[in-house]
């Protein structure tokens, strides 16, 4: 507070001081400017009065030459030789600084018009001056300072009248006055002279000047009071608005030290379980006490969630991890939930090998015999592990463990050396560093396959299939490539990569075009505004059908549905691929309104010898039927297959039988079946 209190005390001072500087400035200012201002004054007043007297001598000259009035001894007194010194006496009279206007000459005819010593040498200067219309100066007069004006008279063609030959004048002037003869047109015959008294407008300049000062020392002073009272409000008011500030800083502070107390909980801790996650395992099992590490896996997870619903699958996870709990001894163990259905131990006791396994097995046979009680239905797990002691590379051993124990459906297996399954993360970067090069080098293209009219063979629509090319032309399927690719940052650039061919190749083509779409696509929200702009750039959204696998994530409805719908908005199309190869469900088809399903080729393949097949095949047709949902059989891939789906009234047909996928599109609207 003292140092907010200093720094107004010191605003207010360098204000102020800034205040009376201009003030000092604007007082000396105003006293250097007197002098100047009586010029300015008197050199105006002279003006004025040297204009009227020349507007009188003129305006009467011309009313007795134009009107022929003789003069005589009562008219020639209203002349201005006569008049002038008359009516300056009367303005002197009037105007307080004692003006005096003459008019005079050094020949004069009326001795009182007759120039003094200082009028004699003006009209000298007028004289080696000719061009000069006025002169000044500011006299010594009686002991009184005054302003001098003078200006010259000159001879006009209505002077001559009475100035130029004697025997031209009038009677009157020629009778008497002897002198002022014989001046010619332009000769100076005399000068009007202004004498202003300084004194009166000395006193009324200093008035003034002393009035602005003042005026400005009131308005100064009015100033920095306002300015001050105006600054002690702000202060206060910052003083109280600071001390709300530093409160709230403090709440905030301590609220968002609080966050991040949470959000670093919530980085190292499941949300679900309140278990430490796979963050905190990293970290931990850097930790030199720890000996080994044991990864615990829920066989078919996925269809428990499928069947029972994704908050029954919660509440079994939940189960599994307070079991597991109780099996996890506190001072030398500790539990993590790993992602999806997967959960970690890591030991810190020195333990051999034999009782690390019979560790395993115990824990399998308590998870494997626990009654797992889910909406009044009794679940038992099936529990795979894989577990290592290297402990230079327990995650990554242990990961490797458990995966070979599921490939063999084994219910544990402990990592060893002699395993050597490196071969297999090799295979992967392998195909991971072929995707980038052929990412690079333009090297992925799709491949079309036909889908036509199983009643008349008509095309409906061409899939286009991604595939790899490899440098020596080598053409590679997804299968060794896709689901790497999912696990790398190439994806959503092989799915662009896609999408900008197919679109492009669309504009040639009269018929219907068909792209895969994963979960992973709709949930990059970057990949899916790339297709969403792509198909509104184009002029045929309408034939454009885009495929989503019924397997993969299709139960995550919002997620699905909201993507689904921006694209059907456009006038897309929308097939579901592979339904019936898991828990298909039908109210999430009846939700996204799709337009086709694409029965899994697992149905279809031998259709035409397993009953089982034919009855659900039928149940998905007949439902697609009532819904006005069309069908289509992947994978027919012989004339009895074609021929059983047929009867069945499947609506469409894709396969070897109809036509293999191709890298172009042939010049054909139908298919010979």
């Amino acid at each position: 507070m003292t140092a907010k209190k200093n720094r107004f005390v010191l605003l207010f001072a360098s204000i102020s001081f800034l205040a009376l500087l201009y003030n000092a400035i604007f007082i000396y200012d105003q006293f250097r400017r007197i002098d100047n201002i009586q010029l300015f004054v008197s050199t105006q007043q002279a003006k004025i009065l040297d204009a009227f007297f020349v507007a009188f001598r003129t305006t009467y000259q011309e009313s007795f030459l134009k009107n022929h009035i003789p003069l005589n001894e009562e008219n020639i007194k209203l002349l201005p030789v006569v008049t002038t010194p008359k009516i300056s006496e009367k303005i002197a009279e009037i105007i307080a600084n004692k003006a005096i206007v003459r008019t005079v000459s050094d020949r004069p005819r009326n001795p009182k018009n007759a120039a003094n010593e200082l009028e004699r040498r003006t009209l000298d200067y007028f004289r080696k001056h000719p061009g000069q219309k006025k002169t000044y100066a500011t006299i010594k007069r009686g002991g009184e300072e005054f302003f001098f004006f003078a200006a010259p008279l000159y001879i006009t063609k209505q002077c001559l009248k009475c100035h130029g030959k004697r025997e031209d004048a009038p009677e009157y002037i020629r009778t008497h006055y002897n002198s002022a003869y014989g001046y010619k047109e332009g000769d100076l015959r005399g000068l009007i002279s202004i004498y202003l008294d300084q004194k009166g407008l000395h006193e009324n300049v200093m008035g003034l000047v002393y009035k602005n000062i003042s005026l400005m020392l009131v308005i100064t002073f009015l100033f920095l009071t306002v300015f001050f009272f105006l600054m002690k409000k702000i202060y206060l008011k910052e003083e109280e608005y600071t001390s709300k500030l530093e409160k709230e800083v403090e709440r905030q502070t301590q609220a968002l030290e609080k966050k991040s107390q949470e959000l670093e909980y919530q980085l190292y801790h499941d949300r679900l379980t309140q278990l430490p996650n796979r963050n905190a395992l990293i970290n931990d099992i850097a930790d030199p006490n720890a000996r080994a590490l044991i990864l615990l896996n829920i066989d078919d997870f996925k269809e428990i969630n499928d069947f029972y619903g994704h908050e029954a699958g919660d509440t079994l996870i939940k189960k599994l991890a307070e079991l597991l709990h109780d099996e996890c001894p506190r001072k030398i163990c500790t539990l993590y939930r790993m992602p999806s259905d997967e959960f970690a131990l890591l030991l810190y006791a020195d333990i051999k090998k034999e009782t690390l396994e019979r560790h395993i097995k115990e824990l399998i046979r308590k998870i494997n015999n626990f009654d797992f009680v889910i909406d009044s239905n009794v679940v038992h797990l099936r529990i795979a592990a894989g577990a290592s002691m290297e402990i230079d590379d327990l995650l990554v051993t242990a990961d490797m463990a458990i995966k070979k124990a599921k490939a063999e459906r084994a219910d544990y297996i402990i990592y060893d050396p002699s395993m050597n399954m490196s071969h297999f993360y090799k295979k992967n970067i392998e195909w991971a560093e072929r995707l980038k090069s052929a990412l690079e080098e333009d090297r992925i293209v799709p491949y079309f396959q036909p889908i036509v009219s199983a009643r008349d063979g008509r095309v409906k629509i061409y899939e286009s299939l991604v595939r790899l090319l490899d440098e020596d032309g080598t053409v590679h399927t997804p299968y060794h490539f896709l689901e790497i690719a999912k696990r790398t940052k190439y994806y959503p650039e092989l799915t662009k990569r896609m999408a900008d061919k197919i679109f492009d190749i669309s504009k040639k083509i009269p018929c219907d075009i068909s792209m895969n779409i994963s979960y992973l696509d709709i949930m990059n929200k970057q990949t899916m505004d790339y297709i969403i702009r792509k198909v509104s750039e184009s002029d045929n959204a309408h034939r454009f059908h885009f495929e989503i696998l019924e397997s993969e994530g299709i139960e995550r409805y919002e997620d699905v549905s909201s993507c689904l719908k921006r694209l059907r908005k456009l006038g897309c199309q929308i097939s579901v691929d592979d339904f019936g190869s898991g828990y298909s469900n039908f109210d999430h088809i009846l939700k996204l309104e799709v337009d086709m399903l694409k029965i899994d080729g697992s149905l279809i393949k031998n259709i035409n010898n397993d009953i089982g097949s034919q009855i659900i095949v039928e149940t998905i047709v007949d439902f697609a039927e009532k819904l006005r949902i069309e069908t289509c059989a992947e994978f027919v891939c012989s004339k009895e297959v074609y021929e059983t789906v047929k009867d069945i009234g499947v609506t469409y047909v894709q396969g070897y039988y109809i036509g293999e996928p191709k890298p172009d599109i042939p010049d054909t609207t139908h298919y010979e079946i």
